[in-house]
């Protein structure tokens, strides 16, 4: 059974965070943020709660991965999160019924952090679920790959009707180019996952982590890049 993951997106209220937008990247399309795991920029509020989480994440033996950033696309008061898990049961069941999770979400409650509406049902946690498919999250050749630091961007496809086999194969074979490409010096692109959304029978996403945003600017702009993307964009009706 593959790994379950989820892709949350988080519209915080008015002022939630600080204004770090990179406005260099206002004009993308993509979903992109700054992995912070300790959530050092995040207002005083925001960073106890996150960081409570991720610290008893570890604790849950469900749970595999557990990384939370910061919005540089534009919109300076919404948080992006990867959650992973070995079984779904471990996202739907194990982590909320902690005793931890429950006091944090109280606390986000209580201090009015979400947006639009407060409690856990909000249209402000924006949440896709996921198998795991193909691609890497970490590799074993990369010094850096629990760095706080690294760059994120997300990207979502909605496959052409039924054709979305096609769609994760294509983006599979070129999260094995872009591994291959770095097999010498230090690596740069730390993950390339293709994942498959459980709900959305049309649609997946590739998670991908730079070292830095310069690295995530080069793998952009490269030849490689574009062959893998201009082959899913063929194949997809929306992305």
């Amino acid at each position: 059974m593959p790994d379950f993951f989820v892709i949350a997106r988080v519209v915080g209220s008015d002022e939630a965070l600080p204004k770090v937008c990179n406005p260099k990247y206002q004009d993308l399309v993509l979903d992109s943020f700054e992995l912070l795991a300790d959530c050092e920029r995040c207002l005083l509020q925001w960073k106890e709660r996150v960081v409570a989480l991720c610290e008893v994440s570890a604790t849950e033996p469900y749970s595999t991965s557990y990384y939370w950033g910061h919005d540089v696309d534009g919109e300076p008061d919404t948080l992006w999160g990867l959650e992973g898990y070995g079984h779904a049961i471990g996202f739907f069941i194990g982590h909320p019924a902690s005793e931890v999770f429950k006091q944090e979400m109280k606390k986000v409650d209580d201090g009015k952090l979400l947006r639009h509406v407060q409690g856990l049902g909000s249209p402000d946690y924006d949440l896709h679920y996921y198998d795991f498919y193909d691609g890497f999250l970490t590799r074993v050749d990369d010094q850096y790959k629990d760095a706080r630091d690294s760059f994120v961007v997300i990207l979502h496809f909605w496959a052409q009707e039924g054709r979305r086999k096609e769609l994760i194969q294509a983006l599979a074979a070129g999260a094995d180019r872009v591994k291959k490409s770095e097999t010498q010096g230090a690596v740069t692109v730390q993950s390339f996952a293709v994942l498959k959304e459980c709900l959305d029978v049309q649609m997946a996403s590739v998670y991908i982590r730079t070292r830095t945003v310069q690295a995530w600017e080069a793998l952009q702009t490269s030849s490689l890049f574009k062959d893998i993307f201009d082959r899913a964009r063929q194949l997809a009706v929306k992305n």
